[in-house]
């Protein structure tokens, strides 16, 4: 078997036991890069060629380096008792690609595969098999694809992939705020930020988690970080909806009363959870707790209103 990881660094490695693992970079590596992603196509010589020597200049040259790389390459795949043509396979038009019938792991084709019915149902018909196609899938992208290439065709994939995975996350976050699990929903909310910071639609959804996992202060913390982080990397504040949420925790963390239910965006059908309310300090007056707080959220608010006006001329 031939092993073929995309994620992070193009890497290759002979068996089932991933020993040996090898490197391949420049033309070499575009071009099974290339043919991994389109693997069971078969494409000519020119429009490879095109996408992976895209440098104007002498067209003999061009064709003799690309038939240099495609030897090098099969030194490095098709050796030991991998004969010729089994993996790297040829059309009667002279094109080439990979073997989709050959015994080959391809890492993106894994993923792909692994997440496309957890994603392709509604979420209240998921079965336990496809949830587990997502955990796996989600496992699987250990960093972005193709990591040490810059050419525009891998950052197309690159981009490709990492909205699935996102994607993937989003839908094991709904899964787990449907159970009830508001600690495995947090993980997958924060991954998702790890990945794409500006998500304020994700801010929101792990400010309302962290309110129903009791942890009602961190909620605003989260607020605080998505207001900073949208004024430094966009100069804009918060959505509406993102304020009016605020607004919403802030109210039911000083008056203590029951709030009104939270339902997590793309949920439906499910019993809306109510948001926790935190009994005071015992040791502390009820009304000292009132009064401190609301001075405190008046000077929050006062200070997120300075910060969102726009500069004088």
């Amino acid at each position: 078997m031939l092993r073929i990881w995309l994620f992070g660094s193009l890497s290759v490695a002979h068996g089932v036991d991933s020993e040996g693992v090898t490197s391949i970079s420049g033309r070499c590596g575009s071009l099974l890069a290339y043919l991994a992603l389109g693997r069971g196509r078969c494409f000519s010589r020119s429009e490879l060629l095109g996408i992976l020597w895209p440098v104007q200049g002498n067209a003999s040259v061009n064709a003799g380096s690309f038939n240099t790389a495609l030897w090098r390459l099969r030194r490095i795949i098709e050796c030991g008792p991998v004969r010729c043509g089994d993996l790297i396979a040829s059309d009667r038009h002279g094109g080439i690609g990979l073997s989709g019938s050959a015994d080959i792991w391809l890492d993106t084709e894994e993923f792909e595969h692994s997440i496309a019915p957890g994603l392709a149902k509604p979420i209240e018909r998921l079965v336990d098999a496809e949830i587990d196609g997502l955990r796996k899938g989600v496992a699987l992208y250990k960093s972005d694809i193709l990591t040490d290439f810059i050419d525009d065709w891998a950052l197309r994939e690159r981009e490709k992939h990492r909205r699935l995975y996102l994607n993937a996350l989003w839908r094991l976050m709904q899964v787990a705020t449907v159970r009830g699990q508001f600690g495995e929903s947090i993980r997958h909310a924060q991954s998702i930020l790890d990945c794409d910071a500006l998500r304020e639609d994700v801010h929101r959804e792990l400010m309302r988690l962290f309110v129903l996992s009791g942890q009602r202060a961190q909620a605003l913390l989260q607020f605080e970080s998505c207001r900073q982080l949208l004024r430094r990397e966009l100069s804009i504040g918060p959505m509406r909806e993102t304020m009016d949420l605020y607004r919403q925790i802030a109210d039911n963390a000083v008056s203590g009363v029951q709030a009104v239910p939270v339902v997590p965006t793309g949920v439906v059908d499910h019993p809306a959870p109510w948001l926790p309310t935190l009994p005071p300090d015992p040791q502390t007056p009820r009304q000292q707790l009132v009064v401190a707080a609301r001075q405190y959220l008046a000077l929050a608010d006062s200070q997120l209103e300075l910060s969102l006006r726009p500069p004088l001329a």
